[in-house]
């Protein structure tokens, strides 16, 4: 309830100062603090009041995990397997929502998260010795309907992904991002440009896969654990 309560509170600010809060959406969270946190100190308190709560949701959560889970090893033997992973499947489940977790805080302050121009002929250098390098850029626009003509249909763009010893060519266009050695390259535009206004954003998010891994599980133990409490429960 704590945890709503300060989220409603942290919409408003969101909703009314976001000069302030939108710029955490291309920053890493120390770097966002260091530019607007420590100026609009009176605009993130619930920020700081929302760490402290799921610092606490998760140390109460590993503790009661870890006292489930001690009590079902040590009766391990009075019960079949299956009744066993039956039994234990809710603090597994927590666990997967730990993991989860994890991987949210490791993305908020770990990783890499800009974008670049996509302007043809430009090298960007990238973290670990790696480069991006603009090829070229095509776009095309509606001809008809007449409401549609002259907008923007479609853009592409060709980019050089270059590492020792690795270098790729690939085209990325709008919701066709491609990922490469740890980032991804997603096409955006730059609405205040004149033109297409194209730009590249250009992430490396650490804790993707430790989200993906957590959540699959989470979900593929529900579907598995709640049918067979409904049908433990019918006495099926």
């Amino acid at each position: 309830m704590l945890i709503s309560c300060t989220l409603a509170a942290g919409s408003y600010y969101i909703k009314y100062y976001p000069k302030v809060f939108r710029p955490l959406n291309n920053l890493l969270f120390q770097d966002w603090f260091r530019l607007y946190g420590q100026e609009y100190s009176n605009h993130i308190w619930w920020l700081w009041v929302l760490f402290g709560l799921l610092t606490a949701l998760g140390i109460n959560t590993v503790v009661c995990t870890a006292d489930r889970l001690y009590s079902l090893w040590s009766k391990r033997k009075q019960t079949d397997f299956k009744a066993f992973i039956f039994k234990v499947s809710p603090s597994l489940i927590h666990l997967c929502f730990l993991v989860i977790l994890s991987g949210h805080l490791l993305s908020l302050i770990s990783g890499m998260n800009t974008e670049i121009s996509a302007t043809p002929e430009v090298e960007n250098i990238l973290p670990g010795q790696a480069s991006v390098s603009i090829l070229g850029q095509t776009c095309d626009f509606y001809s008809s309907p007449e409401l549609l003509k002259g907008l923007l249909k479609r853009c592409s763009v060709s980019l050089e992904l270059h590492r020792p010893g690795d270098t790729t060519f690939k085209k990325i266009g709008f919701l066709r991002p491609y990922f490469w050695q740890g980032f991804s390259f997603h096409l955006i535009r730059d609405k205040k440009a004149a033109g297409p206004g194209l730009k590249i954003a250009v992430k490396r998010d650490p804790g993707f896969k430790l989200i993906l891994i957590g959540f699959t599980a989470l979900v593929l133990l529900m579907l598995w654990y709640f049918p067979k409490l409904h049908k433990d429960n019918k006495g099926g």
